[in-house]
């Protein structure tokens, strides 16, 4: 009897001590638990990147993101995917991104059209420029401003001298109403109080066409389009955007050596959805700008008439606030609506 209570109390002994062993290794297990994310988001990333382009393959944007992807993959030691979704002015892609969960495995090459210029033009816009987050600038798109060969104008202020004497004689070409190409010229006319005629085409380059024929007096257009025309001879280059002067085409003047004021240009920017850990953002501003930080990478941009332009997340999104108002304001001056 005493044997068998021995077993018995033997046995409740070692349950209490499994139930008490359990119990210690609870708080382990929480704990365990609860790096599991910290893991995970130490991991990033762990799996493929989307990166939304929101022009057709081929187009500048469509390049800089696949350029840029490419240097991410590198760095990251990650698949990268381009994925093209234009329309709507570039708001169907911006969406597409806003909407996506802002864990950094969803990204787009945003331009001043998707940050400042497209919110304006829509009377219900699909987004804010809030509803995205600036990780990084690739850079300054170098517009160059030109005018048929025998315009009989060699820089902008002879070029505004021109309106000013013959209001409304000449025209001028943009891809599109509420473009870059389009406002830019808008605030030239703005500034100075003169008026020629927008043409708005679907594109630039029957824009161009028509201004080597004589037919449209001058435009902004990309370098990309451009150079191998103003190298032929075919336009007149009088002026680029910015306030520096492009090393494509050293000759030519910024347009802030005319006007100070006028300083605005398009830019290229890799954007985020809005809420997207700071961590994961400052990781890839980090890899973006050590990428333009490199002469290979810095001469391929310049070569398709871009200047790279590294800057700090903090940097970017100011940028984009205070351009976003500016734009806007020009889109409400030159009346230019899509919807």
């Amino acid at each position: 009897m005493h044997g068998a209570e021995s077993d018995a109390g033997r046995r409740r002994r070692h349950a209490r001590r499994s139930l008490l062993a359990s119990l210690a290794g609870v708080p382990a297990a929480i704990a365990i638990g609860a790096a599991r994310p910290a893991l995970a988001q130490g991991a990033y990333p762990d799996r493929p990147i989307k990166l939304i382009v929101p022009f057709p393959p081929g187009a500048l944007t469509d390049n800089l993101g696949r350029a840029v992807a490419e240097r991410y993959r590198v760095a990251l030691n990650q698949s990268v995917v381009v994925e093209n979704r234009p329309g709507a002015g570039t708001m169907l892609a911006a969406q597409q991104v806003a909407r996506a969960a802002p864990d950094g495995y969803t990204l787009m090459v945003a331009t001043s059209t998707t940050l400042g210029i497209a919110p304006a033009l829509f009377k219900n816009p699909l987004i804010q420029p809030s509803d995205l987050l600036g990780v990084g600038m690739i850079g300054n798109v170098t517009l160059f401003l030109v005018t048929r060969p025998d315009f009989p104008a060699a820089n902008v202020k002879e070029l505004v001298e021109a309106m000013r004497a013959k209001p409304g004689r000449y025209n001028f070409a943009s891809p599109g109403n509420g473009t870059v190409h389009h406002l830019v010229m808008e605030l030239i006319k703005t500034q100075h109080r003169v008026f020629a005629t927008h043409i708005p085409y679907n594109g630039s380059v029957q824009a161009l066409a028509d201004v080597m024929s004589g037919r449209i007096d001058f435009m902004f257009i990309d370098g990309a389009i451009v150079l191998p025309q103003i190298r032929a001879g075919r336009v007149k280059p009088i002026a680029v955007t910015g306030t520096r002067r492009s090393p494509l085409l050293p000759d030519v003047p910024a347009m802030t050596e005319f006007d100070p004021a006028i300083d605005l240009q398009a830019w290229q920017t890799i954007a985020a959805p809005a809420g997207t850990p700071g961590e994961i953002v400052g990781r890839l501003n980090a890899e973006l700008n050590k990428a333009l930080a490199t002469p290979e990478f810095r001469d391929q941009l310049a070569q398709v008439g871009v200047e790279a332009n590294p800057m700090s997340v903090g940097d970017v999104n100011a940028l984009i606030r205070k351009d976003a108002v500016r734009w806007a304001e020009l889109v409400r001056r030159s009346g230019a609506k899509v919807d």
